[in-house]
């Protein structure tokens, strides 16, 4: 009931064309978005994160306005991208994981972006999801505002893995919104594969 009361007086208005379709990025918008055809054994990434709308929805999403529904159009993308590669994946005894936020981060947004993300693909491709087998322990600077080796400086030894019997022998998809420097996912990547992952592959709406 909140939740139309709150559609009644707010209704969405999609970021790109402003009409009131009931959704922040409407299926006419996100149409034409161009997805990533090709295979890539280290990361797997839907669009680009040149792209204005692409860039846009992003930072809607993990920025003031903070609009967390558009974590399921951004998933999409991710889907639609699986659709189009020449060779179906197959995700049997995969899980993901989606790269965790600080605790004050968290709080700050409300909820992890990669989490919300991570949400959708367990439920559309049938993969289960360990949101807490991997934290962050240090509240970092925003890798945003860093450049170069300032980034993977910045996220050196921040993540640890909560339970090593989980992720023992086991193939990871590692969740996140954004792919740039890669400095986020190859950390995440090492401490997961240090606790015994067999293999942890990135996973991406965009890659700038």
């Amino acid at each position: 009931m909140l939740s139309s009361l709150l559609n009644a007086v707010f209704p969405k208005v999609c970021i790109s064309c402003n009409k009131e379709e009931g959704t922040h990025l409407c299926g006419d918008c996100l149409a034409i978005i161009s997805i990533n055809a090709a295979i890539s054994p280290e990361l797997f990434w839907a669009t680009s994160y040149q792209e204005p709308l692409v860039k846009n929805a992003i930072s809607s999403f993990k920025y003031p306005p903070f609009l967390k529904d558009l974590a399921l159009p951004l998933a999409s993308l991710i889907i639609t991208h699986f659709a189009l590669l020449d060779k179906p994946q197959n995700f049997t005894g995969m899980v993901l994981c989606p790269i965790p936020l600080h605790k004050r981060k968290l709080k700050w947004r409300g909820f992890n972006q990669a989490q919300e993300i991570a949400k959708h693909l367990s439920q559309a491709l049938s993969i289960p999801l360990y949101s807490d087998i991997l934290v962050k322990t240090k509240n970092t600077t925003p890798q945003i505002e860093l450049e170069g080796i300032e980034r993977r400086i910045n996220m050196l030894d921040v993540f640890e893995v909560t339970s090593r019997e989980r992720v023992q022998n086991k193939n990871i998809l590692l969740v996140d919104d954004v792919y740039t420097t890669g400095a986020t996912m190859r950390e995440a990547q090492k401490v997961l594969q240090q606790a015994g992952a067999k293999k942890v592959t990135g996973l991406v709406v965009a890659r700038g």
